[in-house]
């Protein structure tokens, strides 16, 4: 639980935290997305943003963060610090796991921030069920980025441990460079979505096929 120096935050009843999802560590890396454009779109400007998606993933209630929201709500610096490190968090994902989509080893660097990260997470110490949902117990929960991204940094290092880690792909538009879990029979997924992408693609090959005619 959050350690009694910390000012303003209570002592917290042990949290229960769930990974929903194999991929919710790609799925946090693509909070950020059109990243091969310019101006790529950005789905985290605020610590509250984070809290948001977190429990709109349904990785832990709204009851379970309210004290953390309300602690950085009334401690502006360090919200910014926890954002701030989240935030780059992210990106050194992104770029772990892009790597593993091309089949290349991902820097040393960045598996050693992730390590890092993730020594400093709250244990995982059984599963207990919860209104229907099978959730962590977790102790020594902090107001900081590793407790905070607990679920994604699990999901990160159960993903790379498993076999699984060869299904991470990225879309195959340049423009997009989305991560997903390819989870076609043939293992063969080029794009985000047919739907997005892959749609755009086809028109495109049409247009130039039009054009050179």
């Amino acid at each position: 639980m959050p350690q009694p120096n910390q000012p303003g935050l209570s002592p917290l009843p042990a949290a229960l935290i769930a990974t929903p999802r194999d991929d919710l560590c790609l799925e946090f890396i693509d909070t950020r997305y059109w990243r091969g454009t310019d101006q790529p779109t950005e789905g985290l400007a605020k610590l509250d943003d984070v809290l948001d998606w977190f429990t709109a993933m349904g990785t832990a209630s709204a009851a379970t963060l309210a004290p953390l929201r309300d602690y950085w709500r009334d401690n502006p610096k360090p919200a910014a610090r926890v954002f701030e490190a989240s935030v780059a968090l992210r990106e050194t994902l992104f770029r772990i796991f892009s790597a593993i989509a091309a089949a290349h080893p991902p820097a040393a660097e960045d598996l050693a921030t992730l390590n890092a990260a993730l020594a400093r997470a709250p244990a995982r110490l059984r599963l207990e069920s919860d209104d229907g949902q099978w959730r962590w117990r977790v102790d020594k929960l902090k107001p900081d980025m590793p407790s905070l991204l607990a679920p994604v940094l699990w999901s990160a290092a159960d993903l790379l441990a498993r076999p699984a880690r060869q299904r991470v792909r990225s879309c195959a538009n340049a423009k997009c460079l989305w991560l997903f879990l390819d989870d076609s029979r043939s293992g063969t997924r080029r794009w985000c979505s047919m739907s997005a992408c892959g749609n755009r693609a086809k028109a495109h090959r049409h247009y130039l096929r039009q054009k050179a005619k």
